[in-house]
């Protein structure tokens, strides 16, 4: 304690003393003087004792306590130790231990993390490639192999709803009608708008033009980590058919769609004949037309007439529709022009009084007025005096064979002349006439100029 710790003790101690000095004013008797004079000097004395002393001894008596308790302390911590622990092993020994036992227990651990990582990132790896197989779209890549291939044998089978072909075509016409909308052109497909998870649904195209949809469904199987197994649903091909025909043909023929004969409820239309001039002398064929649709290719059209000969129809670009002509037998038709001509002979020789006007009941009808006509007047009749004919000519300008019974024949009849034997002239005989038979014979019934 240095000179100024000192003071102030001092100087406390003195205030506290005169505390008590307060009190003597109570007690003024000699007896009570001296035992006061006695107390304050021995309170002065011990007030004087050095202060650094009382607190070194203070303190020594603390520390010798403090000792002591952890002296007993250590004792008893020794004694439990010595209880626990075996004698016969030394504190250096069991850290060693300790320190093996934690080194093989982070290998182990470390171990066990380095397993569970490589796992993880093996079901990482395998969960990714199963999730991707499980998307829908590879189904639609290993769809549009089909195209890549042109396996249209199997692009077919997998159209949901088959087309409505007519009887005229085969599944065959369709896989064509199918090559030709895709051969050669870009197929693509596109997610539609309602398309989901469940229910994915995709559009074909073809050079960006729709062709087709395709639905898709989740399986009742599933892949692993319950991920979805996707199938095609339905294959909806948008096919139209773009191919029509129209055939006219008469009621004695047979009509032939593809080589399909064509039966009368494709009928659409009937002509009555509208050549007037046979009425009473034969029965012509009606006018028939037919009209097939729904064709996904273009068709090939025959027609088949009465005498079993197959006549290829023209089309008219005009209306569209397969016109048939009317035809008989070469044979007949030969033996039909063959009296043509010489009906039209015998009449321009009677016109040109060169030979007798009963000839002609040979090439008319019975009591046909015609005939009739020319007799009774004879102004029907031209006269060329001195006058012969050297030549014929015949120029055939149409020719109809309605049926083996009745044609229509216009030829342009020349007869080349000499008037007086020197003077040429050229004398034509241009009508329309119509051909009957008669009691199995040839005759015209009517012409018309």
């Amino acid at each position: 304690m240095n000179r100024d710790q000192f003071n102030k003790e001092v100087n406390k101690k003195l205030h506290q003393n005169e505390s008590v000095d307060t009190e003597w004013s109570g007690d003024v008797s000699f007896s009570s003087l001296e035992k006061k004079i006695k107390e304050n000097h021995k309170a002065s004395q011990n007030a004087f004792r050095p202060l650094d002393e009382k607190q070194v001894v203070k303190k020594k008596a603390k520390a010798e306590k403090i000792k002591k308790s952890k002296a007993d302390k250590s004792k008893e911590s020794s004694v439990s130790k010595a209880e626990k622990a075996p004698v016969s092993k030394p504190v250096r020994k069991k850290s060693k231990g300790f320190a093996i036992f934690m080194a093989v227990w982070c290998s182990l651990l470390i171990l066990a993390i380095g397993v569970f990582l490589f796992k993880f990132y093996h079901f990482l790896e395998d969960y990714e490639k199963v999730y991707q197989d499980s998307l829908a779209y590879h189904e639609m890549d290993e769809f549009l192999n089909n195209f890549a291939d042109g396996d249209y044998d199997a692009l077919y089978s997998m159209v949901s709803q088959k087309p409505e072909i007519t009887k005229f075509e085969s599944e065959e016409n369709v896989k064509a009608y199918m090559k030709k909308m895709l051969s050669g052109k870009t197929i693509r497909y596109n997610e539609a708008g309602e398309s989901t998870d469940k229910i994915p649904v995709y559009y074909l195209t073809a050079d960006d033009y729709i062709i087709g949809k395709i639905t898709m469904c989740q399986s009742d199987m599933k892949r692993s980590y319950d991920l979805p197994i996707y199938s095609i649903d339905t294959f909806e091909f948008y096919e139209e058919p773009e191919w029509s025909v129209s055939v006219q043909a008469y009621d004695n023929c047979s009509v032939y769609v593809n080589g399909v004969a064509v039966t009368p409820e494709y009928i659409y239309r009937i002509d009555l004949p509208k050549e007037k001039h046979f009425e009473g002398f034969a029965q012509l064929p009606l006018t028939k037309y037919y009209k097939v649709t729904g064709l996904y290719e273009q068709p090939t059209v025959k027609v088949v007439n009465v005498f079993d000969q197959e006549i290829t129809p023209t089309l008219n670009h005009a209306t569209g529709v397969y016109e048939t002509p009317l035809s008989v037998p070469k044979e007949v038709e030969d033996e039909m022009i063959a009296f043509a001509k010489q009906a039209v002979d015998t009449y321009a020789q009677v016109v040109c009084r060169e030979i007798n006007d009963s000839n002609l009941d040979e090439v008319f009808t019975k009591g046909n007025p015609i005939v009739k006509d020319i007799k009774s007047n004879s102004e029907n009749l031209k006269y060329f005096p001195n006058h012969k004919t050297t030549e014929t000519e015949d120029k055939i300008i149409e020719f109809i064979p309605y049926t083996e019974n009745a044609f229509f024949c216009e030829i342009e009849h020349t007869q080349h002349m000499l008037i007086y034997g020197v003077r040429p002239r050229d004398v034509v005989t241009d009508a329309r006439y119509y051909y009957v038979k008669e009691d199995g014979n040839w005759k015209v019934c009517a012409i018309t100029y």
